[in-house]
Parts: structure tokens; sequence; C-alpha cells
């Protein structure tokens, strides 16, 4: 037993730092792909004084802590988010690498992985731009559709024969067709009510991307559980500004009424919840709420 948890926690902390990794290229991602340049060359440099960054002052969380958040090469101050983006991805991988440990499977582990990976670095480039690069949606929704060929467990069906496969294909496919366009319709009724885009093209097809990884039901929760993570976070931010003295008109990036807001991070961060462990209930509640309207077709 004490072995089993020493195995369990190794791997929980293998995770960790792996995640901590990619969470740094995320970062490299986020700066560099809205603006056009790559995201391998050139090398890590200064943003300010454009000097290289040597690989002993470009660790994962341990260079931003103990270079207080400062560069080392001028008095450039790093961002808080460089160090939130890798904690928290590395978080992320921390939970897949043990539960695939627990479960005994790596089929969530590495679907896992791969889904933060993207969705962690939509919430922050669509954060700082208001845009979703296709490479993350259209792309990722690609790697939805190989991954569920790959991995059929992942829409909870048993077995590796080609059936289960192609079950598995069509179930991503299902979702990313559900997905994409419920939230467009969802958006073409608000455009017309409001006579304003609600909802831009890139959160249509990151919802495509989400549907490929999490099916159909995954989509549908997405949808209601991205507009209640919005009004949980956006409402009491709001009322807090008001409360301000000079209340939200004073400052630039305040959040108020009619104004735009990213939806895409809302959506990722409901879709990162139903894929780590909100589908098993998720499922059950459909599956009950849904058996009348099936045995009503089905005779």
């Amino acid at each position: 037993m004490n072995e089993y948890l020493e195995h369990v926690n190794m791997m929980t902390l293998v995770g960790f730092l792996f995640g901590a990794i990619v969470g740094s290229f995320i970062n490299v991602c986020a700066f560099r792909i809205p603006r056009n340049k790559s995201v391998v060359f050139p090398p890590s440099s200064c943003p300010k004084c454009k000097q290289r960054i040597t690989w002993y002052r470009n660790i994962p969380l341990f260079s931003w802590l103990l270079q207080r958040g400062h560069a080392a090469c001028c008095s450039f101050k790093i961002p808080v988010r460089y160090f939130w983006v890798e904690f928290i991805n590395a978080l992320a991988f921390a939970y897949f690498f043990r539960l695939s440990v627990i479960s005994s499977s790596w089929d969530i582990g590495i679907v896992g992985c791969f889904f933060s990976f993207i969705l962690i670095s939509i919430i922050i480039i669509d954060l700082e731009t208001m845009t979703i690069p296709d490479r993350f949606s259209m792309g990722g929704a690609i790697l939805g559709l190989i991954l569920s060929f790959a991995f059929p467990s992942v829409h909870q069906l048993d077995g590796v024969d080609i059936f289960s496969r192609l079950h598995s294909l069509f179930t991503s496919v299902l979702g990313l067709l559900i997905g994409s366009s419920f939230l467009y319709w969802i958006g073409a009724f608000a455009y017309r009510i409001f006579d304003r885009d609600a909802l831009g093209e890139g959160d249509v097809k990151l919802l495509g991307c989400i549907g490929a990884f999490c099916g159909w039901k995954g989509a549908i929760f997405t949808i209601f559980g991205g507009a209640m993570v919005g009004c949980a976070l956006l409402i009491p931010l709001m009322i807090f500004q008001k409360m301000k003295p000079g209340g939200a008109e004073t400052h630039d990036h305040s959040v108020s009424w009619g104004k735009e807001v990213p939806f895409g991070p809302f959506l990722a961060v409901a879709a990162l919840v139903f894929f780590g462990g909100m589908n098993e209930f998720v499922d059950k509640w459909l599956s009950v709420k849904l058996a009348p309207l099936l045995n009503v077709i089905g005779s």
C-alpha cells in the first residue's frame, strides 16, 4: 500500500514538473502567436532590451520567484501571469497524471494533458487579445478527433477494436457539429435581438474543439457552464467596481454592462471541469432526463 501511494505521489510530482515546463511554452505561445512570430525561433529573449535569456534564468516557476518578477538583464518587470500560467498548467498536468495512475489507464491522462494545453493557451490569448487563434480551435478540433479514435475510453467506451474506435470517432464528430452549430444559433438569435454581435466566430470554433474532446453532452454542458462561470465572476466584479470611489467609469479596463468581454475563457474553464470529472455526473443526469424521450422515440 505504501509503495502504491509513493508511486501515485511520484507520478503526480512528475506531472507537476512536466506541466510547469509546458506552461512555460504556453507563455511563449501567448506572446508570439498573436504577433505572428515563430514559437521556436529565435530563443527566448527579454522583451525590453532583447538580450537572450540563459537557460538557468528561464526555469519554470523558480526563475520568476528567485528574481522576484524582475528581469536580470534590465529593469523589465515580468508579468505575474507568467508564473500563474506555469503553476495552473502544472496543477492540471499533475491532476491528469495522478488520475491516470489511480485508474490504471493513461488514456485520460494523455488526452487530458493535450486538452489542458489547448484550453489554457486559449484562455490567456483570448483574455489579452480578444481573439482565439485557429491553430488552437480548429487544430484542437482535428486533434480531438484523432485522439478520440486512438483512445475510445475518453468517451466511456470499452475496447480498442475498430468498431469501438469508429464509435468514439463518431461521438467526437457529433460533439464537434452539435457544439459549434448550437452556439452559432445562440449567437445568431442574440444578434437579431440585440442588433450586435454577442458571440465571436472564434467562440463557435472553440466549442467545436471542445465537442470533439468531450462529445455533444460536454459541449452542451460547456455552453451553460461557461455562462454560469461568467456570471459568477463578472457580476461580483461589476458590483465591486461600482462600490469603488468614482465607479467603474474611472477605470479603462473595468467591466460594465454592454462592454465586450471574451467568452472563450469561461467556455474553457467549464470544459476543463467537465473533462476533469464532471462528465460522469452529467452523463448520469442526462441519461435519467432523456430516458422518457428515448423510450417514446423507440416506441
